[in-house]
């Protein structure tokens, strides 16, 4: 809202007025605490965009959570729209609750009918072309389109064809979302495969072929894009996230015929959207896996691996109960989400190397002098690494507290301008409630509110360095690495050396690990205690999508041995690219140090020479490292299983490599459509070997 105070008390970013109520957190956001950083409109330059929950726009966006497809898939929308008239008829006009009330169900109603007007413009089209064809053939599957688009979604599907159109009606109308996942697809849908597959319907071909358009179909969803959403997520991200395999509700194993074919269907069609994630449980069989590293050698770069067992312990130990968590969702890049029953709203992407540059500064943010942080005192005159680290960890509990603010403010927002009746109706209870999503507190789980880490390897990493280098062998002082840091190395190359080479994160190495375990802890610990205003819990995220690229470019020189400008690490559980140097088994062993239930999600990114992964013992041994790194801690891990050389080629002659895919955070993206950097960054991660 736009404040009509006096000039002189008013600061302004973008068309958005603040007065100096606001300055603690506008400082910080100026600082380049969460991306983008703001700047004053007199200075030109864009803000970035909001969507995908990035942190990259100044305002809300469309949320992380996966709606219920099977409410309309077996009960179609007359049913739901009549539910809806029969709770808007009951209403008494007493209190504002019942005008909100009539109000969403007179939207939800809208919404409905507006799917049903879509069905029958297309299945009008199909009956027009089809008297038009000449094509017996194709007029019959015309004629056949035109029946299906004419009963659903208005009725409940009755077949698999109806039940993959129901979906797609369902899918372009919950758009336009980057965050709008499949869900467990091969759960819901596959009652209707079998029946039809057991009644002569279909076959497994032909409901192949369906999940090969599919694919096709998402491919063709677009949309528009700005420079620094272009930054964060490079090559034309998509979340359209598919979980499969992993437990039901009642703890046996999920894997079904769709979960294998849907992988095929990624092997035909060779697309990187929809993203697949494949969920290892316990029960999960060998055969899945080795079907998602076939996937992956053939260059796909997905499926993606996740533990089911650590996802579950995420939503168990917030008093979700097993039952309900078993059925958890992927809803971005990696972030769980209960279907129907949760949902996250605000996601910043938070550098926590910038918040160890306004430790190191005494809280100046040194892009403009502003104090922006606390003053956590001179960095050259800490006398031991225990006043080094009480000085991060209080300048970081001060910075999640105003992200946590910051938050809140974003979600007030959305709760009075991004109404949003269709998905509403469409979470449990959505009808009965008579609440857009956004004022709901009786759902399973209220994680409404996350924070994303991004670079705090780096800052583990260089907190190891000054332990080892300034306090352990006493080689250099405080006053001559910040005097380093400041001229960002020059001068300092030895020195320089010396950091890189200090103990880092990613090498089996119990020194730098347990620091960056540390880090990590306080990040978990801290986080959750940050109050929302819809009385839920906030919760630590560790994704990336391409932030450590813009996020690279506000952080300064670290004691790790970065210069300043270049990229962090990646993700959370990644090393900082070429650092690792003992192999696979080595960065496994330093991620499970970490302890990864608390996250909603994490990322650990690899890359694998696919000359090592030829015969089917090598891939025997990749799948066991997949399974026994999830099953002894990981959260999740996901592959590029790409030469060097063709890495190399593709930078140079990128119209020779059109279809190479590469895996970056949650998503897949063709290396070509990727930004320089982010090309560069992908070739500089250590090739890993069994």
């Amino acid at each position: 809202n736009k404040r009509h105070n006096p000039p002189s008390q008013m600061g302004m970013q973008g068309d958005i007025y603040y007065d100096q109520a606001d300055q603690h957190i506008i400082k910080l956001l100026k600082a380049g605490l969460v991306l983008p950083p703001w700047k004053e409109k007199q200075a030109g330059g864009g803000v970035g965009g909001g969507y995908a929950q990035s942190g990259l726009g100044l305002g809300p966006s469309l949320v992380l959570l996966c709606v219920d497809y099977e409410k309309i898939l077996k009960n179609g929308t007359l049913k739901l729209i009549e539910e809806c008239k029969k709770y808007q008829a009951e209403l008494k006009f007493n209190d504002a609750e019942s005008i909100d009330k009539y109000r969403y169900y007179q939207g939800a109603i809208l919404c409905l009918e507006g799917m049903n007007i879509l069905a029958e413009r297309y299945s009008k089209l199909a009956k027009e072309m089809a008297e038009k064809e000449a094509d017996a053939t194709r007029k019959a599957e015309l004629l056949q389109i035109s029946e299906i688009c004419a009963n659903v979604p208005m009725n409940p599907a009755k077949t698999f064809r109806e039940a993959m159109q129901c979906f797609w009606f369902q899918f372009i109308c919950l758009s336009p979302s980057t965050t709008l996942p499949g869900g467990r697809f091969d759960q819901y849908m596959y009652p209707y495969y079998k029946a039809d597959l057991d009644a002569g319907r279909i076959t497994k071909d032909e409901a192949l072929e369906l999940l090969c358009l599919l694919r096709f179909k998402d491919m063709e969803l677009n949309r528009t894009s700005g420079k620094n959403n272009r930054k964060k997520n490079a090559g034309f991200a998509k979340w359209h996230n598919f979980l499969i395999g992993g437990v039901k509700a009642d703890g046996t194993d999920a894997t079904n015929d769709l979960s294998y074919m849907l992988l095929e269907a990624a092997l035909i069609t060779r697309t990187p959207h929809h993203t697949i994630t494949l969920c290892v449980a316990k029960s999960t069989p060998m055969d899945l896996i080795m079907k998602g590293v076939e996937c992956q050698v053939a260059g796909l770069s997905m499926p993606a691996f996740v533990s089911d067992d650590s996802y579950i312990n995420f939503f168990t130990m917030h008093g979700v109960p097993v039952e309900i968590a078993r059925q958890y969702a992927i809803t971005g890049c990696l972030d769980a989400n209960l279907p129907g029953q949760s949902r996250t709203g605000p996601v910043p992407m938070t550098i926590m190397s910038v918040v160890f540059d306004l430790m190191r500064h005494n809280g100046i943010n040194t892009k403009n002098g502003e104090q922006a942080g606390l003053a956590t005192g001179d960095f050259t005159q800490f006398k031991s690494f225990d006043e080094v680290w009480a000085a991060w960890e209080k300048q970081f509990k001060y910075c999640m507290d105003v992200v946590g603010e910051r938050n809140n403010v974003e979600l007030k927002i959305t709760q009075e301008i991004l109404i949003d009746p269709l998905r509403s109706i469409l979470m449990h209870d959505g009808i009965e409630s008579g609440k857009d999503i956004w004022r709901r507190h009786d759902i399973a789980f209220d994680n409404t509110s996350s924070v994303c880490t991004i670079g705090m390897v780096n800052v583990g990493d260089s907190l190891v360095a000054i332990k080892k280098l300034v306090f352990d062998d006493k080689k250099y002082t405080m006053k001559e690495l910040y005097d380093a840091l400041e001229a960002d190395w020059v001068g300092y190359e030895d020195m320089q050396k010396d950091f890189l080479n200090a103990p880092k994160f990613g090498n089996d190495d119990p020194y730098a690990d347990e620091i960056i375990a540390k880090c990590y802890k306080l990040f978990t610990d801290y986080v959750p205690t940050l109050r929302t205003i819809t009385g839920g819990t906030t919760v630590p995220c560790g994704i990336s999508i391409t932030s450590h690229q813009p996020g690279g470019l506000l952080t300064g020189a670290t004691p790790d041995g970065r210069k300043a400008g270049t990229l962090l690490a990646d993700g959370t559980m990644s090393p900082m690219q070429g650092r690792d140097k003992n192999g696979p088994v080595a960065v496994m062993n330093s991620a499970m140090r970490v302890d990864q239930d608390p996250f909603q999600a994490t990322l650990l990114n690899m890359k694998f020479d696919p000359n090592n992964l030829k015969t089917e013992e090598d891939k025997m041994k990749f799948a066991s490292l997949i399974r026994t790194y999830l099953s002894n801690g990981g959260k999740h891990v996901q592959f590029n299983v790409v030469t060097q050389e063709t890495l190399v080629d593709a930078h140079e002659h990128p119209e020779n490599h059109r279809e190479l895919l590469i895996r970056i955070a949650g998503y897949s993206a063709y290396f070509v459509q990727l930004n320089q950097e982010m090309q560069t960054e992908v070739i500089n991660r250590n090739m890993q070997r069994i």
